[in-house]
């Protein structure tokens, strides 16, 4: 297939790579692109639209991604992914913690060397991370910094909003409580202080702000705290399912949440939405200090989540793990020089290709052995067709958490999900028809469809690289 570039990106990497001959006067090159990563933690699809500061800055100039996808929906594989490019059976962190995963596993076998960041790096660029590292960190070593990193500011006891330990440059430093404290914006102010500093040199420079809401307990910032009180939980036809006969056992025993429990999940989601509203106000607060510094329009700002949150679909409430929509469905946004917004694509994109996107936006090689694709081409104004694009990906999972899942792979294709589990189980949905995933169809459907979708699984499985892009 071939590659389209918008015009001004395509310029703006050729220049960048070219070289004039020997002897001659070539004319000053263009800076390389400055790139933000924004990554939140278990927020869903549908509660970035509180995020009105976001919404304006990033999604109007920008191109919101409608199909974004996570290959594993659980925190610490999915932030690896997105670190890496590849999938958790490539890049091995298949849970939160060790043995299997978590930041001990990634560090110990050698997946520092691996990121965008540490790439990113190599050719001149000026990295930072504030906010959420990987689960498990720092392990037994405090004040470790990993390699790949010019300016770390990175959370431990993070799910604590007002009393946590920040690493800041190898000295940790605690937290002394909230309001002052709060601790998105500490990390917004870092931030900030870091573009101030970027905008007085010519060092193009890559951000991964990382803060933790909404994740559970979802700590609010006090002067938000009133906000959202009449708002109702979203109910889709899926919520609270009436009818699980039709899905995997692990899923039959649970109950329905009746009006208490769902109180409780509106409760819960309240105080979620409530704690996105200190994180739309750093995200204002980014923009407006790279327009003030100058860089803004050299900068392209990517933002996202690692997974995305049940809150009472299929009667499972604030979890994920599941390949169900709710669970692996997160907003993208992307705005930046050569973006053709505003605009909306309908492709399926993955967490895998954040990382050869930004590579290629550096002006480097998009692949370099990892299992996404890059998005260059469906920033222009004449991106492929959907069709003409990714058909399908793999979702993977070894993490039962207090839900208890057994281990599965799964495929998601444009209009059907279909799932096995260790145990033997399976589920078919046909999305086109039942969007909501009520009815799973493994019983009913064509034998023949059923072994096609099934050997397209086992090939997902074992894929590398370009493999994985086929």
């Amino acid at each position: 297939m071939p590659r389209r570039f918008s015009r001004s990106i395509g310029v703006a990497i050729a220049l960048v790579l070219f070289s004039g001959c020997s002897g001659r006067t070539t004319a000053p090159q263009p800076p390389k692109l400055n790139i933000v990563l924004i990554v939140l933690d278990d927020l869903d699809a549908r509660s970035v639209q509180v995020m009105t500061r976001t919404l304006r800055l990033l999604g109007t100039p920008g191109i919101t991604f409608e199909n974004m996808f996570v290959t594993t929906p659980l925190c610490c594989p999915s932030r690896a992914s997105i670190l890496t490019g590849r999938y958790a059976h490539n890049h091995g962190i298949l849970v939160d913690w060790a043995p299997l995963g978590g930041f001990q596993k990634f560090t110990v076998t050698g997946g520092e060397a691996l990121t965008i960041a540490a790439r990113l790096r190599a050719v001149g660029y000026r990295t930072a991370l504030f906010g959420k590292y990987l689960n498990g960190y720092p392990g037994d070593r405090p004040s470790y910094v990993p390699s790949g990193w010019d300016e770390w500011y990175a959370l431990s006891n993070e799910f604590d909003f007002c009393r946590y330990d920040l690493n800041e440059n190898g000295r940790v430093k605690r937290a002394g409580g909230c309001p002052t404290d709060y601790q998105t914006d500490v990390l917004a102010a870092k931030a900030v202080g870091f573009i101030k500093k970027a905008a007085q040199g010519s060092q193009p420079f890559f951000m991964y702000v990382a803060p933790v809401a909404p994740h559970s307990p979802a700590t609010p910032a006090e002067r938000h705290l009133q906000e959202f009180q009449e708002m109702p939980l979203a109910r889709p036809p899926s919520f609270d399912e009436a009818n699980t006969s039709d899905k995997p056992a692990w899923l039959r025993r649970f109950a329905q949440f009746g009006p208490s429990g769902t109180a409780q999940l509106e409760a819960f989601q309240r105080k979620r939405l409530q704690s996105l509203l200190a994180v739309d106000e750093a995200i204002e607060r980014l923009v407006r200090a790279l327009e003030e510094g100058g860089k803004l329009d050299q900068t392209v700002i990517l933002f996202t989540s690692d997974n995305g949150l049940h809150l009472g679909a299929h009667r499972i409430g604030n979890e994920k793990l599941t390949p169900y929509e709710e669970s692996i469905r997160v907003p993208l946004i992307v705005r930046g020089p050569g973006v053709a917004g505003p605009g909306i694509r309908g492709h399926l994109v993955l967490n895998i290709d954040l990382a050869p996107t930004i590579a290629e936006l550096a002006g480097m090689a998009a692949a370099r052995a990892g299992d996404g694709r890059s998005l260059v081409p469906l920033l222009g104004s004449n991106p492929p067709l959907p069709e003409a694009w990714r058909q399908d990906f793999l979702i993977e999972n070894w993490e039962g958490g207090s839900l208890q899942i057994p281990p599965y792979h799964a495929l998601r294709t444009r209009d059907s999900l279909f799932v096995e589990y260790q145990t033997g189980e399976r589920e078919l949905y046909d999305l086109r028809t039942d969007p909501y995933q009520l009815e799973s169809l493994h019983d009913q459907a064509d034998p023949s469809l059923v072994r096609r979708l099934s050997d397209r699984l086992n090939a997902l499985k074992r894929c590398a690289g370009a493999t994985c892009r086929e």
